[in-house]
């Protein structure tokens, strides 16, 4: 009997050696991406966390490794398809679901953009961001009620985000509330003032409200705080000039 336990015992070690080994490759991998992700290496980014998934096809970190770097090369389809790996190994994976639906919008894809952002939201309703960025994509799908209902939700959360003052003003004057606009861009600016795009949206809100003298000073300032805003104005300028 003793015998037999010992043949026992050796054939456990046989066997769990081969996995230890294993084991440690796949974190020695993982680590290798994560290190050549942080160096902004993304091809062997890449690399590493693809021999740590052909090891191990369920760890999720490589996964989203190797989706973030694919990112960072502009492989949106293969971002978003490692997106969704993650996602089916880790369900409630909130990063995941705000990263696919980033690559999303970038790609136009506004109703799966929503999609995601919901999902984030759903799991995280204090995501200030999550309901911005829903809010720009509904904006992008001229569904200005929704969208002005998310940037007012991005504002009740946290109410220094200026670019939520920002997105609801210009959303605003697409849906004919100029007025509402000139406040939203003002809010804006007293928090950071040092943003042309403010001023440069204020002015075309002025310019709704036909307020020339208010207009032109804002667009000034815009042009002073960025020069390169000069042909976007231009063109606002020429536009409502023609009008008359």
């Amino acid at each position: 009997m003793i015998f037999c336990y010992r043949c026992i015992f050796y054939l456990l070690i046989l066997s769990v050696t081969p996995f230890c080994a294993q084991s440690q490759d796949v974190l020695s991998d993982l680590k290798m991406g994560d290190i050549r992700l942080f160096q902004d290496n993304y091809a062997e980014a890449v690399s590493a966390y693809s021999k740590a998934i052909e090891r191990d096809g369920k760890l999720w970190k490589a996964y989203m490794g190797r989706a973030t770097a694919y990112s960072k090369m502009g492989y949106y389809t293969e971002a978003i398809s490692d997106y969704t790996a993650v996602l089916q190994l880790s369900p409630q994976n909130i990063e995941a679901y705000y990263s696919r639906a980033e690559l999303y919008r970038v790609r136009y894809e506004f109703e799966k953009a929503v999609n995601d952002f919901s999902q984030v939201v759903k799991l995280d309703s204090t995501n200030a961001k999550a309901y911005m960025q829903r809010g720009q994509a509904y904006h992008s799908m001229e569904e200005y009620k929704k969208a002005l209902d998310d940037f007012s939700k991005t504002i009740e959360i946290d109410f220094y985000i200026t670019d939520a003052y920002y997105y609801r003003g210009i959303t605003k004057i697409a849906d004919s509330n100029a007025k509402s606009a000139v406040a939203d861009f003002t809010k804006a600016i007293e928090l950071q003032s040092n943003d042309g795009r403010y001023f440069k949206e204020r002015g075309l809100a002025y310019l709704v409200l036909g307020e020339w003298t208010a207009a032109d000073a804002d667009f000034k300032k815009a042009l002073e705080l960025d020069p390169e805003l000069k042909p976007v104005i231009d063109e606002i300028q020429g536009l409502f000039l023609n009008r008359l």
